[in-house]
């Protein structure tokens, strides 16, 4: 198939992605996207070093296919309706994560969530706290700033927040 658009962007580091399109969020390390990569503007998908800077090509794979099955679904279907968001902060320890805002009725029966924290770890957690609620934690051995990390969500356990803001933290063990 093939679709009519206005425009696909393929981003080097020649363009600023803060003046690539007027009014995109952004904040430190990139692009704020959502679950399917798109971004404040309905319609405007990304992925890539213009999120933040991957360490593994296979990490940047599946975000492109990700990003790139959502702005067809979109193309095909129109803009999804979401009742809810959830957004996600960075806690102690971690320097930003992507995707950063979670629209419940698209997440399917996970959503991926990448970071990097910001100095070195061994023998941690990582929390995901719904303000003083702990709603999930993973250990890890060691976690390094130059080492992405990733953690999974069930959408049941997103279901659980009682509140739209999630926070993922890292806490000594």
């Amino acid at each position: 198939e093939s679709y009519k658009v206005d425009g696909v962007f393929v981003i080097k580091d020649t363009v600023s992605v803060t003046k690539l399109v007027e009014g995109l969020e952004y904040r430190k390390g990139g692009i704020v996207v959502d679950e399917k990569m798109q971004t404040n503007i309905p319609g405007i998908f990304a992925c890539g070093n213009v999120l933040h800077v991957h360490d593994l090509v296979d990490f940047v794979t599946a975000e492109s296919q990700r990003a790139g099955a959502a702005a067809a679904a979109w193309v095909k279907n129109g803009p999804a309706a979401s009742a809810r968001t959830i957004e996600l902060k960075n806690g102690a320890g971690v320097g930003y994560t992507v995707p950063q805002k979670l629209r419940l009725d698209a997440v399917d029966a996970k959503a991926e969530i990448f970071f990097r924290v910001r100095q070195v770890y061994g023998n941690a957690a990582i929390r995901v706290m719904d303000g003083d609620k702990q709603l999930a934690a993973f250990k890890r051995e060691h976690m390094a700033p130059g080492e992405m990390e990733r953690i999974t969500l069930p959408r049941k356990l997103l279901e659980m927040a009682g509140s739209d803001t999630l926070t993922v933290e890292i806490a000594e063990v």
